[in-house]
């Protein structure tokens, strides 16, 4: 723990620490403070009650894949759609990994879903938090390909975007919770993940 960051910025890392190592259900107050290095009352100077802090700390935690899918704007136009889907398909299966057993215990907390759901649940940069983040980014980056001649026409640039990313939620999905992996229904070269990255953009945007 960098002792030189804020006291939020410390009990935000510290409770993301603890939902990775020991599961949301372990995350109490007590033991962020303890990994804090602060005092258990410290965190509610900052964090109304624990289900705050878990969903800041959550939401923490996706900021590098939100910003990755924003700066897709920068890449219209450049590399080939292809190259530049793969990698950002590269990018969330990464994160998914690290974040689907946090968002699983999240889900499975009916206090801590509704506060995600109807709370205004935002991010330490002040974005709101929804499962819609980075969709409607790729939806965006596909729609202007479009525009430049480098995609044809499809019904729903937003529905693309779901299945792309719907398809990293299945790779990690079956590599969490399938005794083979994603070996168990996708051949050698498409167990890989930029094969498997690869494979799904040219089934979706083949001619």
């Amino acid at each position: 723990m960098n002792l030189g960051t804020s006291m939020r910025d410390r009990i935000l890392a510290a409770a993301l620490e603890c939902m990775r190592e020991h599961g949301v259900g372990a995350t109490t107050t007590k033991n962020v403070a303890r990994r804090a290095g602060v005092s258990e009352g410290s965190i509610y100077n900052h964090f109304s009650n624990r289900s705050e802090l878990i969903i800041e700390a959550f939401g923490d935690a996706t900021s590098a894949i939100r910003h990755r899918a924003i700066g897709l704007k920068q890449l219209v136009g450049t590399n080939s759609v292809e190259e530049n889907v793969v990698e950002l398909m590269e990018a969330i299966i990464e994160f998914l990994r690290e974040i689907a057993p946090i968002a699983g215990s999240v889900i499975g907390d009916i206090e801590l879903r509704s506060w995600f759901t109807d709370e205004p649940a935002m991010s330490s940069a002040g974005q709101r938090l929804t499962p819609l983040n980075g969709v409607v980014e790729l939806s965006d980056y596909l729609e202007r390909e479009h525009e430049q001649g480098r995609l044809r026409e499809r019904d729903s640039w937003v529905v693309c975007a779901s299945m792309l990313i719907g398809a990293c939620m299945q790779y990690v999905y079956l590599e969490l919770l399938s005794p083979s992996g994603s070996a168990s229904i996708f051949t050698m070269d498409e167990n890989s993940v930029h094969e498997y990255a690869r494979t799904v953009v040219r089934t979706l945007f083949s001619e």
